[in-house]
């Protein structure tokens, strides 16, 4: 693959994997980022097993980078500033849970990302190969 490919690749994932994600759980356009935070931690609370106390600490940071990322998509910014805003974003949102999860549900929830990103990229190339 070459560098332009891999650019591009490389920013449609940052661009559309936490409105991909978002999407994967219902109709996010029409949702509130309250909404959209409970559907989350729901789903991390079924898949990681929390408990109550992490339960809460994970929903506040949910709702806290949802709320976030509704600033960022209401933004008039471009789509490149927006992707980096989104990866900042990711990356605090990442080392908050890490502090509040175990070791082997934060495993889990970045085996979990991993495997999103990956169908994410397949889609992509099919989308991209079947343009072509």
């Amino acid at each position: 693959m070459n560098k332009l490919t891999g650019l591009i690749l490389g920013l449609a994932l940052v661009i559309f994997l936490p409105v991909q994600s978002m999407a994967q759980m219902g109709d996010f356009k029409n949702t509130t980022p309250q909404e959209r935070a409970d559907k989350m931690t729901s789903a991390m609370q079924s898949d990681l097993s929390l408990d109550e106390a992490t339960t809460k600490a994970v929903a506040e940071i949910n709702l806290k980078y949802a709320e976030e990322a509704q600033t960022v998509m209401d933004s008039s910014g471009t789509q490149f500033g927006k992707a980096m805003t989104f990866k900042k974003s990711e990356q605090a949102k990442d080392a908050e849970l890490k502090a509040v999860l175990s070791p082997e549900q934060y495993s889990k929830y970045e085996e979990k990302k991993s495997a999103l990103r990956e169908a994410m990229k397949q889609k992509f190339m099919e989308k991209r190969q079947s343009a072509q």
